[in-house]
């Protein structure tokens, strides 16, 4: 297993050593924020969340080319989030009632609840909260200190 990691990884040291490297750094350099557009169209409120989302990102050097999907979409949530909480504004507006007496959530307020959770699980996946990016680095330090640590020879081989 370790020889195929050595190889891989001599692979890719080779490939930094070379011109092909050099172009794929070259090209990956290039692709800056400014770049990056949403994967399809959206409104004025849209546009400016993208943005927002971006550049916030990409001035902490968290986003990739790849991001500009799950950005989209998170961009898409939130502007139908704020189209239809601009209609929802009390209790009038949550609930319907039919002229039968019966009564259930309306559909803005069901839509309202759909974009909201779409758009707490999309930051989330960017790491837009202080939770969310403490997570997420917990997360990483952990993974980091697993790697430093010897499989063979430690507490879990006393305990057989």
């Amino acid at each position: 297993m370790s020889d195929t990691l050595d190889r891989m990884k001599a692979a890719v040291e080779q490939l930094s050593n070379s011109k092909e490297g050099d172009e794929v750094k070259d090209a990956i350099n290039k692709i800056g924020a400014k770049d990056l557009k949403p994967i399809f169209q959206l409104d004025d409120d849209g546009n400016r969340l993208f943005d927002i989302v971006v550049n916030y990102l990409n001035d902490r050097g968290l986003i990739e080319s790849v991001d500009v999907i799950t950005v989209t979409m998170l961009a898409k949530s939130l502007a139908i989030y704020i189209a239809v909480a601009r209609h929802v504004h009390g209790f009038g507006d949550a609930i319907q009632v039919y002229p039968n007496g019966t009564s259930n959530v309306s559909g803005a307020f069901t839509a309202l609840s759909k974009a909201q959770d779409q758009v707490l699980k999309l930051s989330a996946k960017l790491g837009l909260s202080p939770m969310d990016r403490s997570r997420i680095l917990g997360a990483a330090a952990n993974a980091s200190n697993a790697n430093d640590k010897s499989q063979e020879g430690d507490e879990i081989d006393d305990l057989i």
